[in-house]
């Protein structure tokens, strides 16, 4: 940790009000009157809205110098790493089973082997529950060990039967951290692209997915982590090759049953089943399935994550799920509702959200304000998603550049959509590579703003129509974001998009 860094400042900021009263009480030594030196620090930095070292070095001095600060800023991190490892673990199964298998390896030392029996048997338990693979291997070999050491009056019967029972045999525990590593290969491909994917990705994702159907995998499993691996496995590469969607919202459904009906792992694998969520969103969105991610999202399981920071990356799919629902069921005062939450709620998120899910969180706060035509405030929000860049997810910065111009087009101001559309050129020029539909739409916001006849723009927005319909998956794709077709409809019918899509929605349904 770097002396002139704001890192220990963050750090005490990003603690929780419960965090920092355990901190407190179990890592300060309070045998003198005076607090020791490392509280007053953590006190001093804690009250400060911005990090300012001289302020620190003044208001703490003469016990704390430019000479000494080094050393006490490293010592009070220490001691708030040490104190959250300990708040973190109070409720782990993980940790629950780690620290057994630390007091079982010291009651063998110690020749206390009938309580390192007791122990032993109470981790094997607790581990078999958790599925903690790795350390019920660990506790295999601390049952070598006794074995090796113990006395011959020791019964052993039970303690046998315990060590041969296992959730899954070895050959499907493989398959399992097989399938583990295959998950992760696959969202480190999910995060690049959704769609627009280049074709030597297309035939890895492919070659990924006949592995994954040749696996030995069973519905009858009882290891929850194989299930979970394999089904998450086939829907997520399923759904990134847009192929048998049926089917992979179908394993989908069967991935949230199986959550709801184990929340014990909700506590230790937050992410995970956030990322569950995910793909509900997307998946669940791409089958029309609306009512059950509404139902996913309201589930009293939901409730399980506590966490500061998970409960906003919970809060930030949900409102993605639920706004995309209320826009394509035509609900636009749950839209407007949805909208005024964000606008208060977002900024407490945003420091807990990754990148992808911030930029996509813009996207559809702008598609939202967009619909309810606050055009400025749309722009603001496009602008935003267009600026969050980290690599992933490219297809959502060419959707920006078009939404921002869409936006400016509304907006009906020319300074504004002048500097917008060189913008949009010339970002997509220095691609070189456009899809057809990107092009046609550019080219026909820029040739109607400045039309004057109405006669005129409808032409060209119809001729527009007529070069969009294709079935590029690409173009479907992007017109799942937003509906540039309908949006053209309804220009020249001379109603608002909200219309449009509210007579569609009635349409159908009639």
């Amino acid at each position: 940790m770097k002396n002139s860094s704001r890192s220990l400042w963050q750090f005490i900021q990003a603690m929780s009000k419960n965090e920092k009263v355990f901190f407190k009480r179990n890592f300060v030594d309070t045998g003198n009157d005076e607090p020791p030196l490392y509280l007053q620090l953590f006190d001093a930095i804690e009250q400060q809205k911005e990090y300012d070292e001289d302020a620190i070095v003044e208001k703490l001095a003469p016990v704390l110098t430019r000479k000494n600060l080094s050393y006490q800023k490293h010592y009070l991190y220490q001691q708030l790493c040490e104190a959250l490892i300990s708040y973190e673990g109070r409720d782990l199964p993980e940790q629950q089973v780690y620290d057994q298998i630390r007091l079982i390896r010291i009651l063998r030392k110690k020749g206390l082997l009938d309580e390192a029996h007791i122990v032993w048997k109470k981790a094997v338990v607790k581990a078999r529950e958790a599925e903690a693979f790795s350390l019920l291997g660990i506790l295999k070999k601390e049952f070598e060990k006794m074995i090796l050491w113990s006395s011959v009056h020791t019964p052993y019967d039970e303690l046998h039967t315990l060590a041969r029972g296992n959730i899954i045999n070895y050959d499907d525990y493989a398959e399992m951290i097989t399938l583990r590593d295959i998950y992760t290969e696959i969202l480190l491909l999910k995060r690049k692209w959704h769609f627009d994917i280049d074709d030597n990705s297309i035939h890895e994702l492919k070659l990924l997915l006949t592995r994954v159907t040749q696996s030995s995998f069973s519905d009858t499993t009882a290891s929850f982590w194989f299930r979970h691996y394999y089904r998450m496995c086939r829907v997520t590469l399923q759904y990134l090759l847009n192929k048998n969607i049926p089917e992979a919202f179908s394993l989908l459904r069967e991935t949230v049953s199986d959550w709801q009906q184990h929340p014990e792992h909700i506590h230790t694998d937050t992410e995970n089943f956030i990322e569950v969520l995910n793909m509900v969103n997307y998946l669940g969105i791409q089958a029309g399935e609306f009512d059950f991610i509404e139902a996913c999202f309201q589930h009293p399981v939901n409730d399980l994550i506590r966490d500061e920071a998970y409960r906003a990356n919970f809060e930030a799919v949900k409102y993605l799920s639920l706004n995309k629902v209320y826009n394509k069921t035509a609900r636009y005062n749950e839209v407007e509702k949805l909208v005024r939450q964000m606008k208060v709620e977002y900024g407490k998120w945003e420091p807990f959200i990754n990148t992808e899910t911030n930029r996509t969180v813009n996207l559809s706060l702008g598609i939202a304000c967009f619909v309810l035509e606050e055009y400025a405030d749309a722009l603001y929000f496009f602008r935003r998603g267009s600026y969050v860049k980290d690599g992933t997810r490219e297809e959502h910065i060419r959707i920006a550049h078009i939404l921002l111009l869409l936006a400016a087009y509304n907006l009906n101001n020319d300074r504004i959509f002048d500097a917008q559309y060189r913008a949009t050129y010339q970002y997509f020029y220095k691609r070189k590579k456009q899809h057809p539909f990107e092009s046609e739409l550019i080219r026909c916001l820029n040739r109607t703003f400045y039309m004057k006849s109405y006669r005129d723009k409808v032409a060209e927005y119809e001729k527009t129509l007529a070069k969009l319909e294709t079935d590029d998956e690409v173009q479907q794709k992007a017109f799942a974001i937003f509906n540039y077709p309908g949006w053209l409809r309804s220009r020249i019918e001379r109603i608002s998009y909200r219309e449009y899509v509210t007579r569609r929605v009635k349409n159908a349904a009639a």
